[in-house]
């Protein structure tokens, strides 16, 4: 009841806002895709500022006291051999309390890292991991029917029940912790495909969507990445 009403209290003060439009920086690199269209889709998000970096270059970035200027971080990287130093980065950004999204194939990243995973509130496990049974697996090219488990949430408002022609993950590890918002039943995708997590003093959303240009044209998946930047800035 408490978190619905601050649910409530979140969407009635972003509704009330009409002060500056969150900045948003989105970290790529490591994976190829649609990049045009990737873009487009984020032009297209309204009352949205949004620069983008990829790496080597993010790194430096997010090191940097620049980092501070943007509201929150949108990561679409794929990165599974980053350096354990690394993991100061993020140390850093937790603590001071940054709003993350995590999207697609940013859950493969940060393998060596246990942090990582607490972070994201789960990991795509890749098959070089000792423990075969772990691994992880994808499923191009699937048509997703996608359930809204917490209409409450922010994230969430306005979304119905939809289908999304995209790629899909299973056999993924998350974490018990997570907050639950979207799910699936289909056999090749994890029954869960969008969660909110909490690591030190940062909110952290992922979202399994985004493979390629047919998932970044849906409008439900338009509508999710709208409702988590606005939710994320206002935090």
């Amino acid at each position: 009841m408490m978190r619905s009403l601050l649910y409530l209290w979140i969407l009635l003060i972003t509704a009330s806002s009409c002060s500056k439009s969150p900045d948003l920086l989105v970290i790529t690199g490591g994976h190829a895709y649609d990049t045009t269209e990737f873009v487009e889709m984020f032009n297209s998000l309204e009352g949205i500022s949004f620069d983008s970096v990829s790496y080597p270059a993010a790194r430096e970035l997010l090191c940097s006291s620049n980092v501070g200027k943007y509201d929150l971080l949108l990561f679409y990287d794929y990165v599974p051999d980053m350096p354990m130093a690394d993991s100061a980065i993020f140390q850093d950004l937790t603590r001071k309390g940054m709003p993350m999204i995590f999207m697609h194939h940013a859950l493969a990243t940060f393998q060596s890292w246990e942090g990582y995973q607490q972070m994201v509130g789960g990991k795509y496990v890749m098959p070089d991991h000792p423990d075969s049974s772990l691994h992880s697996d994808y499923a191009h090219d699937i048509d997703l029917k996608i359930e809204v488990i917490d209409r409450s949430h922010p994230v969430t408002q306005g979304v119905d029940e939809f289908t999304i022609h995209d790629e899909g993950y299973y056999n993924i590890q998350i974490m018990q912790e997570v907050l639950p918002l979207l799910g699936t039943e289909h056999p090749h995708c994890a029954p869960l495909v969008a969660w909110e997590n909490q690591w030190e003093n940062s909110t952290c959303l992922y979202l399994m969507f985004g493979h390629d240009k047919q998932a970044y044209v849906n409008e439900h998946f338009k509508l999710l990445l709208q409702n988590s930047i606005q939710y994320l800035s206002n935090l």
